[in-house]
């Protein structure tokens, strides 16, 4: 039995983590065109989330939604709601569920097939200077060592 196209990416690298949404949306768009929509869990009633799934674009082939924070879905109506939309076997969209949390509930989690969950870590301490001189010389420029410890001790722990 197939299952309607969603995702799970949690964990707090955030970088990466939209990189694979980006990569994602790429793919999906090879062949249609998308209607794209973000959405936080606390600000939308997951009514309208799955009803946006549910009803076809006008102007696209598919739409693509992503629903940040959604470790904040945990009401039975609405995980109910999503399973029922999950067991549609629709095709025509997709639904990403972001969390910064390890996990989301346990029954939402299980709608989710293995391939499609992924969990994005924190970049190891050894590995964040190689990270930025990597990002500095695929942008073509140079950077020394001091230049790059000011930029880990200024910015968040994430590749964002």
């Amino acid at each position: 039995m197939s299952v309607a196209p969603i995702w799970l990416f949690t964990g707090p690298e955030i970088g990466e983590r939209n990189e694979a949404i980006e990569q994602l949306k790429k793919k999906l768009s090879t062949h249609t065109i998308l209607d794209i929509h973000s959405f936080y869990a606390s600000d939308i009633n997951l009514n309208e989330v799955i009803s946006l799934l549910q009803n076809g674009s006008l102007f696209a082939d598919a739409r693509f939604v992503v629903l940040k924070n959604a470790e904040e879905i945990k009401k039975k109506d609405d995980i109910e709601l999503l399973s029922a939309w999950v067991a549609s076997n629709s095709t025509e969209a997709s639904l990403v569920l972001v969390s910064e949390e390890i996990g989301i509930d346990k029954k939402i989690e299980a709608l989710i097939p293995k391939e499609n969950k992924r969990i994005f870590w924190e970049l190891f301490e050894n590995k964040k200077e190689q990270w930025v001189q990597d990002f500095f010389r695929k942008a073509g420029l140079a950077i020394d060592t001091d230049a790059v410890q000011l930029i880990l001790d200024l910015v968040e722990n994430n590749t964002d």
